[in-house]
């Protein structure tokens, strides 16, 4: 006959000590060992605390400087139908063509910023400097634009954020940085319209070697009819004067289109307005940022803070490696049955060893556990 598992009742629970009379056991354990070596806890606490404090009140702060820069299409773009120039790319077209490479590595040497550079080479301080760089594109008549508007042009604003320890560095530093997209524009300016001078001329030389051949046609056709009618070739003679007639409409567009070339202003707006070379930069706005102070009250409620986090650590720290038997429960631990405590009182330490000056005798921690085993 088989006898029924004993049910778990209500009584498991109640057996168990609760939870906060252990923590304020262990809260007493801490403040007995703190009062049997305050001086050690005192003075670790009050080293972690000015360290720690130390840190905060010496670390440098972040501050931003900004540099605004308003891009405006020039006047040849007012009589044109022009497309939305987006945001990401105008972005993009500011941290990669008119902030180059070169330009950055000559900026970061001027300011010796980074100084890890000189062992992790130039692109580490280049990304460094980018990551510090924040650049904001703000479209005004780029997203609304009418066209049929007087003197309608667009315009934009490209913000230039640098965040730096230093106040004045960051400004300077931004400063720089909108003076090399001033001065990259410019020179992708010069560039395009090179390369756009360049087309024409060799457009032009083809207008005129064009016009240097029809010429010599008009003049062999011109012989040739003046051979027909002596020899009284009237068919010929009519298709001579035909084509000299072609040859002489050609020659006349032919001058036309050099005439455009030469002297139109209208005629090129539109391959320079998409080239870009209508695009102008300026700076219209500059923030310099004030240099943070440190509140005092602050700096108090983290020591204060701190201070008392370091008195419970190192009252924790201390007492785990203190080897020495406070109290009854010490020799509880040490697994040593209690058979008795004698209670102190206000008079037991008159005619003490410690009161004669006597000096006590330091055990080594490792006897004092070999002598409790």
């Amino acid at each position: 006959m088989t006898s029924a598992p004993p049910q778990l009742g209500d009584e498991w629970y109640q057996s168990e000590p609760p939870t906060r009379l252990g923590l304020v056991a262990e809260v007493q354990r801490i403040r007995r060992r703190t009062q049997v070596r305050p001086i050690p806890v005192l003075a670790l606490a009050l080293v972690v605390t000015a360290g720690i404090t130390y840190k905060v009140a010496t670390k440098p702060f972040a501050v931003g400087a900004d540099v605004v820069l308003a891009l405006t299409e020039g006047a040849m773009a007012s009589t044109r139908q022009t497309n939305d120039l987006p945001v990401d790319q105008l972005r993009q077209y500011v941290t990669s063509v008119l902030l180059p490479d070169a330009k950055l590595i000559q900026l970061i040497e001027k300011y010796d910023l980074y100084r890890l550079r000189k062992k992790l080479g130039p692109q580490f301080a280049i990304e460094q400097l980018r990551g510090n760089l924040e650049v904001q594109i703000w479209k005004n008549s780029f997203a609304y634009f009418d066209a049929e508007g007087q003197n309608a042009t667009r315009s934009a604003r490209i913000g230039l954020t640098v965040t730096d320890s230093d106040a004045d560095r960051a400004f300077d530093v931004a400063r720089d940085l909108a003076s090399i997209v001033i001065e990259s524009l410019a020179n992708e300016r010069q560039k395009l319209a090179d390369a756009l001078s360049h087309d024409v001329a060799m457009y032009r030389d083809q207008v005129n070697t064009r016009i240097d051949k029809l010429a010599d046609e008009i003049s062999e056709t011109a012989v040739a009819l003046d051979v027909a009618r002596r020899r009284e070739q009237p068919e010929h003679a009519g298709i001579l004067r035909l084509h000299l007639a072609a040859l002489a409409h050609d020659r006349e567009r032919a001058e036309d289109q050099l005439i455009q070339i030469t002297s139109s202003r209208d005629a090129l707006a539109g391959a320079i307005a998409a080239a870009g070379l209508d695009m102008s930069l300026a700076v219209v706005e500059e923030h310099r940022p004030e240099r943070p102070t440190r509140s005092e009250l602050v700096l108090i409620m983290i020591a204060v803070v701190v201070g008392t986090g370091a008195l419970v650590g190192a009252a924790l720290v201390l007492g785990a490696f203190d080897s020495r038997v406070h109290d009854a429960d010490d020799v509880t631990r040490l697994g040593l049955p209690v058979l008795g405590h004698v209670p102190g009182f206000a008079g037991d330490k008159v005619g003490s060893m410690q009161t004669r000056s006597a000096v006590r005798a330091r055990v080594p921690s490792f006897r004092r556990w070999r002598s409790h085993r």
